[in-house]
């Protein structure tokens, strides 16, 4: 039973997928006489759910996990896409909580345990919805930021964006010693390795790597132009390992001074600096600097733990990355924090994120701890554990990237001399840009 009521464009718009038992019944008498939300109807059977899904545009989705629907296939991988722009909410009994775990880890974004009162199951509501309003506003965002093809420059060294939808989850550590890695491989003496702290308010890798700094990102932009390359390299920190280090700005209130463009221009000009690699630690925030690095990258470290809530949030990210029509091969995912106890296995988060794992990096809190807290990068002083072994596999699956780019690349230069016709330069460099494929903005 379904049916499109006229109402305030202020309600919220909720629609339910009951079970067997009589809780759908009394949960749309609860949703209905709601002064701020109107009932949509019900879905009894699930064959029309996304066909009803896409006709009424429901802002939050109500699921029993008694109507079946985890044994539907992919069914409620589609139901809670963000392509349906809506919030899901399974309801279930005590016993079926491992059953709530599997569907949050297919997308849905909140729970009600029966029995559960009224005033749970409104709250709820209301708070599923608040994340569907933050979410539409974030895609209104992108889509507004990301550039086309032919905005996108082109840069010497390859930027490596090392980025996660969630916080604390290891990306600061792992941009580190990444950067630290790809110097220790690298088989130039001249090879420049350049780490940038981008989480432009909470930038901490000058503590992680017990350096100090007169100069960071705040200092460098408003002179950028009339620096040289030399004097550019000049602002940057030598470390022992052997990389250089452009921190943070030491100010809160500098980030907000700080544009997109201004950040995507010093980056380009560091990747000019020379052959190499810039390795770029952003914060977990999607707003215009962040989308600006994800645009610029050629290669996209996404990190992601075994814990319910980063796996979510990792799938929505990539969900949201399709919708964009981003080039998913610079996507290089981690698991980090994987444990090898743990019940949910690399096969598994694969399945729920549809997505291949590149790189797991083992759950070592005690060297990774002592590496933070001493300021020194695991591949210096701690190379035999295991996670610095990670690490090192995850430079040399870039590394190995890398060189295969750079052929196809000579290949492509090569063509018109082998009798091929030539091809445009403009067309040339769509497909050479990093972004290319995306959605202009």
């Amino acid at each position: 039973m379904t049916f499109e009521p006229t109402m305030p464009k202020d309600q919220i718009r909720v629609l339910i997928l009951p079970g067997a038992d009589p809780v759908g019944d009394w949960v749309a008498n609860v949703i209905n006489y709601a002064p701020d939300m109107a009932f949509l109807g019900l879905v009894r059977d699930l064959s029309q759910a996304l066909e009803t899904i896409e006709k009424l545009k429901p802002d939050v989705i109500l699921v029993d996990i008694s109507s079946g629907i985890l044994q539907r296939g992919d069914l409620i991988n589609r139901v809670a896409a963000p392509s349906t722009g809506a919030a899901v909410i399974v309801m279930a009994m005590m016993g079926e909580v491992d059953m709530v775990r599997q569907a949050m880890l297919y997308g849905a974004q909140g729970f009600l345990l029966k029995p559960f009162s009224e005033a749970e199951l409104l709250s709820s509501v209301r708070q599923a919805y608040e994340l569907v309003v933050q979410r539409r506003s974030e895609w209104g965002l992108l889509t507004r930021l990301m550039p086309g093809p032919e905005a996108a420059p082109v840069a010497r060294a390859p930027i490596i964006t090392v980025f996660s939808p969630k916080g604390g989850v290891g990306c600061t550590t792992i941009a580190i010693n990444l950067a630290v890695a790809l110097r220790m491989m690298s088989d130039k003496a001249d090879k420049k390795v350049i780490l940038v702290d981008a989480d432009l308010r909470f930038g901490d890798i000058d503590a992680a790597l017990n350096i100090t700094s007169t100069t960071s990102i705040g200092t460098v932009l408003p002179k950028l132009d009339q620096l040289d390359n030399q004097l550019l390299e000049r602002s940057l920190v030598s470390h022992s390992s052997g990389i250089k280090v452009l921190t943070a700005p030491p100010h809160l209130d500098v980030a907000d001074s700080i544009r997109p463009e201004e950040l995507k221009n010093l980056l380009n000009r560091l990747a000019e600096l020379g052959d190499g690699f810039v390795v770029v630690d952003a914060w977990s925030t999607l707003d215009d600097c962040t989308l600006s690095l994800l645009d610029l990258c050629q290669y996209l470290v996404l990190v992601t733990t075994p814990l319910v809530t980063a796996l979510r949030d990792t799938r929505r990210f990539l969900e949201v990355l399709k919708l964009l029509r981003f080039d998913l091969d610079k996507v290089i995912l981690v698991l980090n924090h994987c444990y090898q106890r743990s019940t949910l296995q690399v096969k598994d988060v694969e399945r729920a994120l549809g997505y291949p794992i590149a790189q797991a990096i083992d759950y070592a809190p005690q060297p990774v701890t002592e590496s933070l807290n001493r300021g020194v990068p695991l591949l210096q002083d701690y190379r035999d554990s295991l996670v610095a072994r990670n690490i090192l596999s995850l430079a040399q699956l870039i590394m190995d990237r890398e060189k295969k780019r750079g052929e196809e690349t000579s290949e492509r230069a090569m063509a018109p001399a082998k009798g091929e016709k030539p091809k445009r330069p403009g067309m040339r460099f769509q497909r050479q840009s990093p972004a290319t494929g995306r959605v202009r903005g």
